[in-house]
């Protein structure tokens, strides 16, 4: 079973559990962080690392570990949603282009094409700069910006499996498009999808934090990881540990999804199965 090779897997297993435990983490946020995250204290500000604060205060006497626990909702938030439209949206377009090919295939490439010819996170920014701040409009920007990559990936997936024998068969039974579209041809871009959906929500959380910790992102006082990097900037050799704890998370939960994703990799692909 797929549960008992990824559990078996040397990067997948340890990928899993960091991710599972930064989601839970974050989900229970307002139970497991000691303090308010918005709640200011000047008599408590910039305190080092200790028994009450764990992770330490910022300029505002906020407690730290507190902020990144509350921010991790928002940057996990952000990568799932973005990457869900984007893949959504990006499955639509590839499994049409590429089972029907033609002038619609033509179209949609080009479209494709087109949203590529930008850097992702260069069109990201923009967007942004034009839409305002904003979770919801971190949201739609990134999931724009990210719809190639997956209509890509199906797109290549159906055009090697809408020639195979079985996808024949189904046409000769009478079954119509959508039923075949459906039924045979997108349950077996599941695999490739999967994996690339995985890493990029880790390259989703690095956006979105790039964003916030240039001004485009979250707005505070709510905590997200880039904005609370933003905030101890300012502060680095005098309170370093304003940076390094939310710097630590993002990393933590890139590298998770990271090898999640290189171990899904792994186990799904026919080819590098033992």
């Amino acid at each position: 079973m797929l549960i008992k090779r990824v559990l078996k897997n040397k990067l997948a297993l340890p990928g899993l559990l960091v991710v599972v435990f930064v989601i839970l983490a974050s989900l229970f946020a307002s139970h497991v962080a000691p303090f308010d995250p918005l709640k200011l204290s000047l008599s408590k500000r910039i305190q080092a690392p200790f028994d009450e604060h764990v992770f330490g205060t910022d300029h505002f006497g906020r407690d730290i570990l507190s902020r990144v626990l509350y921010g991790g909702r928002v940057s996990l938030m952000v990568g799932v949603l973005s990457v869900l439209f984007a893949s959504i949206v990006g499955i639509i377009l590839g499994a049409t282009g590429g089972y029907f090919g033609g002038k619609i295939d033509y179209a949609i490439v080009l479209v494709l094409d087109a949203l590529m010819s930008f850097p992702p996170l260069l069109l990201t920014i923009g967007l942004m700069a034009v839409m305002g701040q904003g979770v919801k409009n971190i949201v739609i920007a990134m999931a724009l910006s990210s719809i190639p990559t997956y209509g890509r990936v199906v797109r290549g997936a159906v055009l090697s499996i809408r020639q195979k024998e079985y996808i024949e068969a189904a046409r000769n039974a009478g079954s119509g498009d959508l039923k075949i579209i459906f039924l045979h041809v997108l349950p077996n871009t599941i695999a490739p999808l999967i994996v690339v959906t995985t890493m990029g929500v880790a390259s989703a959380i690095l956006t979105e934090a790039a964003l916030s910790f240039v001004g485009l992102g979250v707005p505070g006082p709510d905590p997200s990881w880039g904005n609370i990097l933003a905030d101890g900037r300012d502060y680095i050799s005098q309170a370093p540990w304003i940076t390094i704890f939310p710097g630590l998370a993002i990393t933590l939960t890139v590298l998770g999804f990271n090898l999640l994703g290189d171990g899904l990799r792994d186990v799904l692909d026919p080819k590098l199965k033992q």
